[in-house]
């Protein structure tokens, strides 16, 4: 649809709110984050040090092990979690009794702080009266009994992944609500044909939500990248940098006054952040989200 010249000033008009909003709490904010990562800025006086502040975090073992970690829980979240959650989706999907309540508790971390959740999580995998310890040493794990697993290098990360796996209803509630918009005459042929459940499943349902289910995993990715208060209130990024994010080796640098190092750290973020989708959406081939 072509506009006319005569309505070019009422659509500039009616976009203006937006665009300033938009380059106020986004491209300003952007384009002084990028400036201030080529300085040595501690919040008061800043000094021009051109690609210092990058080539000492790449030189950072602590960073390098933060990139990767992100990496890490982004496709733990890809490959796991969102698959988990759209089986979950399908099974519910059938509606059979007692789906609603599933539904309901599958669903209730979304509602609940997240930091009640991670300092509940934190007292499940705590060494001394933890829950997990107490039940691995009761069916005969006894050297569990005293085992830290938010401490122990071996078991960290492992242990934050798992805890991530209460999050999967939110991808189920999701694609859950896409297959809840699909057409009966779909079921109501195939049934005809003699098609079993599974095969409806996996012939109509699962193509039909597709789109749905990269959304979840773009979404998942997303949120993974920015991970923040489960590792930092769980782990705080120990031990021995082995559970560090992104995020909280920024929230470190910014502490102790290394803005323009936690500056060019969040410039890396975005970037691989971008990298990242750009990825995924070659990878899925799809465009839209229906």
């Amino acid at each position: 649809m072509k506009i006319k010249k005569d309505e070019v000033g009422w659509l500039l008009l009616f976009i203006a709110p937006t665009l300033i909003l938009f380059t106020l709490f986004f491209i300003l904010p952007i384009l002084f984050l990028l400036a201030s990562s080529f300085t040595n800025w501690d919040g008061i006086d800043a000094e021009f040090v051109g690609f210092e502040n990058y080539i000492k975090l790449f030189n950072k073992k602590s960073f390098v092990r933060a990139i990767t970690n992100n990496l890490y829980w982004c496709i733990t979240a890809a490959l796991i979690t969102v698959p988990l959650g759209l089986i979950i989706a399908l099974l519910l999907s059938h509606r059979s009794r007692g789906w609603k309540v599933f539904r309901t508790v599958l669903f209730v971390p979304q509602v609940v702080s997240s930091a009640a959740i991670a300092m509940l999580w934190a007292a499940v995998f705590n060494a001394e009266y933890g829950l997990l310890n107490y039940i691995l040493d009761n069916i005969g794990l006894s050297d569990y009994k005293n085992h830290n697993w938010l401490g122990n290098v071996r078991t960290a990360n492992a242990a934050l992944i798992g805890f991530s796996l209460c999050y999967v209803g939110y991808f189920m509630v999701i694609m859950l609500a896409k297959t809840a918009s699909i057409s009966e005459d779909y079921y109501d042929a195939a049934k005809i044909d003699g098609a079993s459940q599974i095969q409806k499943d996996f012939y109509i349902t699962a193509p039909l939500i597709k789109s749905t289910f990269f959304l979840c995993i773009i979404l998942a990715v997303i949120f993974n990248l920015r991970q923040f208060e489960y590792v930092y209130l769980m782990t705080a990024g120990g031990p021995a940098n082995k559970t560090q994010v992104l995020v909280v080796y920024i929230w470190n640098e910014l502490t102790v006054q290394r803005l323009g190092r936690g500056s060019a750290a969040g410039v890396i973020m975005i970037a691989l952040g971008a990298m990242l989708l750009l990825l995924l959406r070659r990878i899925l081939k799809s465009e839209t989200y229906n």
